[in-house]
């Protein structure tokens, strides 16, 4: 009962902080992932001030801004971990491999997914997509350490 009241919960949290200082991280150093976040940030810092700036009432277009940023974050940092944890828990996976592999996995398709076209995809896609997924296998082997390992008494 512990395990599922603290551990599995803490363990998440520390995989979804992990992956997401890998992810900053890789888009500091990796020149396609810092061009990316780069155009994306000032594209988009300028577009938000544009609409700030020309709306009576800010306050609508800032609540959806963030609510955006939110559902960006769950979708590429949380919700992989979450669903392999659940699936982890249920079916007892407790390898090394199925976490951090099912959790690169995911991460590395929701591009794909969210983008649901059938043309295949450009050199520059499949880089964000492999940094996606080092960072799913980052969050998947935390939690592993954390929770995933079998226990003996």
């Amino acid at each position: 009962m512990i395990r599922w009241l603290l551990l599995i919960p803490f363990a998440l949290l520390a995989a979804i902080g992990a992956s997401g200082f890998f992810l900053f991280i890789a888009c500091l150093v990796d020149p396609t992932m810092a061009e990316l976040t780069g155009n994306t940030v000032f594209v988009g810092f300028w577009s938000l001030m544009n609409d700030i700036f020309s709306a009576d009432d800010p306050e609508p277009i800032i609540r959806q801004a963030f609510a955006i940023a939110g559902r960006l974050v769950f979708t590429l940092l949380v919700f992989p971990p979450l669903l392999v944890a659940i699936v982890s828990e249920v079916v007892k996976a407790r390898s090394v491999f199925w976490h951090a592999g099912a959790t690169a996995l995911l991460t590395a398709a929701v591009p794909f997914i969210l983008r649901g076209s059938a043309r295949s995809a450009t050199p520059a896609e499949l880089h964000v997509s492999a940094v996606l997924a080092l960072t799913g296998a980052v969050a998947g082997f935390v939690y592993w350490l954390i929770a995933g390992r079998e226990r003996r008494a």
